[in-house]
């Protein structure tokens, strides 16, 4: 995955968990990376968010990676800053506001990013994105358990405040933002998907994909669905597009499935005698993250007939997702309207 930042870090890459994460400032391209520039990404909006706002939470993600820390450590440090600044880099706090003081008495001195008081550093550290990430990401990892204690109470023990769920709020914005400032990069992990349909990558078999090597799809309210981080960049650039024509986000069912997840799909499809409803176990597309199930509002199935299947059809390939062959109309079957594929786009010649 490429974080993509406005504060220049070196072009260092480093790896975690099996994913190549390149540092640069915004604009920069590793190899086979299709980097938005930093104007691209100051014109979006995402969860509210915009411009330098957006420029700052990539600053945290790429000081939680130049750690060595993962994507769960990003989340936090975007979370924290929407919690306390809002994700603007502000040089004043709670004192200048409302005059909020020390359990001494004194008056707070929180600025930036982070709030973070004169303890935590210089005026000049803490007013640096990076830097002031860093200190927060330092303190972060001394809390025992940090990486499954809930969200809030994670950051609540860093920052100190005096409500553990203060942060809870933030959490799907978070998941909005950070998503949509990871693009993903081929480099050492996959080839470039490039208009051919799913098969294996990574070395993993069918189903067996570590959670590390995927992408959250950070509209799901079905619980948390996952992608290949190159179709999940894609999938978010084509609900960008759903969402500007009907006005909500493009409604999805199921994504990647785990081998287990396939046995009982199986299971389900057949004790109706519809097994043909459901590939093998291995064998799903759903088990190499490159595909998904899109449904109505309520998470009914779509049908040919119906105004999201005809707007796919006539938009979703420039964003590398297709409606395959056996999947349509008269194909071998079966017939399935919501099933949709990620092949990528074709690499010019």
């Amino acid at each position: 995955m490429k974080i993509l930042s406005g504060v220049a870090v070196g072009a260092a890459a480093v790896v975690l968990a099996g994913t190549t994460f390149l540092l640069g400032s915004v604009g920069t391209q590793g190899p086979n990376c299709g980097a938005a520039s930093a104007a691209a990404v100051q014109a979006r909006t995402v969860a509210g968010y915009s411009g330098d706002q957006l420029m700052n939470a990539a600053a945290i993600m790429n000081a939680a990676t130049a750690l060595g820390l993962d994507a769960r450590a990003q989340l936090l440090g975007v979370m924290a800053a929407m919690g306390e600044s809002g994700l603007r880099n502000i040089t004043y706090g709670d004192y200048e506001t409302s005059g909020v003081t020390n359990p001494d008495g004194s008056r707070t001195t929180s600025i930036g990013l982070f709030q973070q008081q004169d303890s935590w550093g210089s005026q000049d550290d803490r007013l640096n994105p990076s830097t002031a990430a860093t200190l927060f990401y330092q303190r972060l990892v001394s809390v025992d358990d940090w990486e499954r204690l809930p969200a809030s109470e994670a950051i609540h023990r860093v920052q100190i405040n005096s409500n553990p769920n203060h942060y809870a709020k933030w959490e799907k914005p978070a998941q909005e933002v950070t998503a949509a400032l990871t693009v993903a990069c081929t480099t050492g992990n996959y080839a470039a998907a490039n208009g051919t349909a799913p098969g294996a990558w990574g070395g993993h078999d069918n189903g067996r994909i570590p959670q590390a090597q995927l992408a959250p799809i950070p509209w799901s309210d079905l619980g948390p669905l996952y992608l290949r981080p190159d179709a999940a960049a894609a999938l978010a650039a084509l609900n960008d597009a759903f969402e500007a024509e009907f006005g909500y986000n493009l409604p999805i069912n199921d994504a990647y499935r785990d081998y287990e997840g396939q046995v009982d799909a199986q299971q389900y499809w057949c004790a109706r005698r519809a097994c043909q409803n459901a590939a093998d176990p291995g064998m799903s597309n759903h088990g190499w993250a490159l595909a998904v199930d899109i449904g109505t509002q309520s998470h009914a199935t779509i049908g040919y007939d119906s105004a999201t299947y005809r707007w796919l059809k006539a938009n979703a390939g420039r964003f590398g997702w297709v409606h395959p062959d056996w999947a349509e109309p008269g194909g071998s079957g079966p017939d399935e309207a919501w099933h949709w594929e990620f092949y990528g786009l074709a690499t010019p010649t």
